[in-house]
C-alpha cells in the first residue's frame, strides 16, 4: 500500500480556482494534452459560477465535499449530493453554481478504461486489483491510520474501516 497525503497532491490554477492532481494513469499522463487514462482531482472552487472543460471521449464523475455545487446542463438544475457520485459525459456541456469556496472531487475516466466508482464504508476488498481509495473522513485501510482527504493505492485485498470514495480498476 501506497499512502499520499494531501500535502503531496500536485498543484496547479484553473480560470476558476485551484486544482490538487491526486492520481494520474500512466503517471505520465497529460491533462492539457488528454493523454491520460484515469485522473483524480478535488478542486477548490472560487467562482460561484464556472463552465465544465470539453471532455470528449471521456466518462466524469463529481462529488462535493465542501459547500454546495448544482450542476446546470440541459436547462436543468442537479444538485449534488455529498453522499453519491454524480456521473456525465466529458462531452456535455455542463456549468456549475456552487458556494465560494466549495471544494470538489472528480474522476475523469477515458471510454474504454473499465473503473468501478462509489462511497464505502467500513468494507473488505478480497481481490488484487489496484484500487485507489480516498478517504472522506479519518479512516483504517489495512490498519493503517488515513487521514481525511488522503489517498491509499493498492494492489491488495484490504480492509477499510471509515467512509471513502473507492475507485477500482478493472481486471
Amino acid at each position: 500500500m501506497t499512502t499520499l497525503p494531501q500535502s503531496s497532491y500536485k498543484t496547479t490554477t484553473w480560470k476558476g480556482g485551484v486544482t490538487r492532481q491526486i492520481f494520474i494513469s500512466p503517471a505520465d499522463g497529460d491533462l492539457s494534452a488528454r493523454q491520460f487514462d484515469v485522473r483524480i482531482s478535488s478542486a477548490i472552487i472560487d467562482d460561484v459560477q464556472s463552465d465544465f472543460s470539453d471532455f470528449s471521449g471521456f466518462t466524469r464523475y463529481i462529488l462535493p465535499l465542501e459547500g454546495e455545487i448544482t450542476l446546470i446542463k440541459d436547462g436543468r438544475h442537479v444538485t449534488l449530493s455529498h453522499n453519491a457520485l454524480y456521473e456525465f459525459e466529458g462531452d456535455e456541456k455542463v456549468s456549475s453554481e456552487n458556494t465560494q469556496g466549495a471544494v470538489d472531487f472528480n474522476i475523469i475516466v477515458r471510454h474504454g478504461i473499465s473503473v468501478e466508482v462509489g462511497i464505502m464504508e467500513d468494507a473488505a476488498f478480497t481481490d488484487n486489483r489496484r484500487t485507489i481509495v480516498f478517504a472522506l473522513e479519518d479512516c483504517i485501510v489495512e490498519g493503517e491510520a488515513l487521514s481525511k482527504h488522503d489517498t491509499a493505492l493498492l494492489d491488495e485485498p484490504f480492509s477499510l474501516k471509515g467512509k471513502a470514495v473507492i475507485a477500482r480498476f478493472m481486471e
